[in-house]
């Protein structure tokens, strides 16, 4: 006879008093009860509403603005057409920066202007830290709302791990988190971002492999919380089950203005719940608590 661990017991009581209201693509069957010890989550568009503008802000006046001061672009619209042009390819402006140098694409260096030896053009670290105090936060209008705070606070007392990952640099993620009201729940040695796994960057399978051994977590025992397809589907064929962050008003095609102009700087990634690499889909954070009662205690 069946028997639920007391991880299994925990998490059902922690969910049990949640609503059922999130769309589940993967039906789950009352006989077994799927193992569980980590979920990851991205950040960007993924913890706070793709809606709120923020990325379309650090996607185009945060970084073009960076590129001009200190990589010595011409003109924002040459630093946003370069940008551009390495994010759909690399899916960080931190990653994509480091290529356009080694491929060479970056602007002359200013006259009486040189380099030490084996110098780079590019720091991330300063990306990181140009985002982390100039980036415009009131954005994301303060700490998430009670129902996604309590679910964090739910997973926090269980033997879940939660672990961040990010194509954002470090610095940069920890200040989202914080002004979110999520940053005691992401322990310093389970949170990612890109500067800590360059030259890999998601949905590079090195990347994903990078945080899943410091973590010490097996792929079939993980969720990912994610907003991008290509990390999405990077995600599953390691085996992991996925959760596709929508954005809010996506399955009533009611996009507002902020979430429009972010996924124009996202080109080619919009969100896909009929994807077969996508397990489960919700609007927003908010909703993921249904889907883990029904993963974590009644699994397909």
């Amino acid at each position: 006879m069946f028997r639920p661990t007391s991880f299994q017991c925990v998490i059902y009581r922690l969910f049990s008093t949640f609503s059922t209201s999130a769309k589940i693509l993967a039906p789950a069957s009352r006989a077994t009860i799927m193992t569980i010890t980590t979920i990851i989550f991205d950040v960007d568009d993924c913890l706070y509403d793709v809606g709120t503008g923020f990325t379309a802000h650090r996607n185009t006046d945060g970084a073009t603005e960076f590129m001009v001061d200190n990589l010595h672009f011409p003109s924002k619209e040459a630093a946003q057409q370069l940008r551009d042009e390495y994010f759909l390819k690399y899916h960080s402006t931190a990653k994509g920066l480091s290529a356009a140098e080694e491929d060479g694409r970056l602007p002359p260096l200013p006259d009486g202007v040189s380099l030490q030896p084996g110098e780079k053009r590019f720091d991330p670290n300063e990306l990181d830290k140009y985002w982390a105090t100039n980036l415009d936060f009131s954005m994301l209008g303060g700490s998430l709302d009670q129902r996604s705070l309590d679910t964090f606070e739910s997973l926090s007392r269980s033997s879940t791990q939660i672990v961040g990952f990010s194509n954002g640099p470090r610095l940069y993620v920890e200040r989202v988190l914080k002004e979110i009201g999520l940053a005691q729940y992401f322990e310093p040695n389970k949170l990612f971002g890109v500067t800590d796994v360059l030259p890999h960057c998601k949905p590079d399978k090195s990347s994903f492999e990078f945080v899943l051994n410091k973590v010490g977590a097996l792929p079939e025992q993980c969720i990912m919380v994610e907003d991008s397809m290509k990390n999405i589907r990077a995600a599953k064929s390691l085996g992991m089950k996925t959760i596709l962050i929508m954005g809010k008003g996506r399955k009533q095609q009611a996009l507002n203005k902020g979430a429009s102009l972010a996924e124009a700087t996202k080109v080619g990634d919009a969100p896909d719940d009929k994807d077969q690499a996508v397990d489960a889909a919700v609007e927003t954070v908010a909703e993921i608590d249904t889907i883990l009662k029904e993963w974590m205690v009644l699994s397909a």
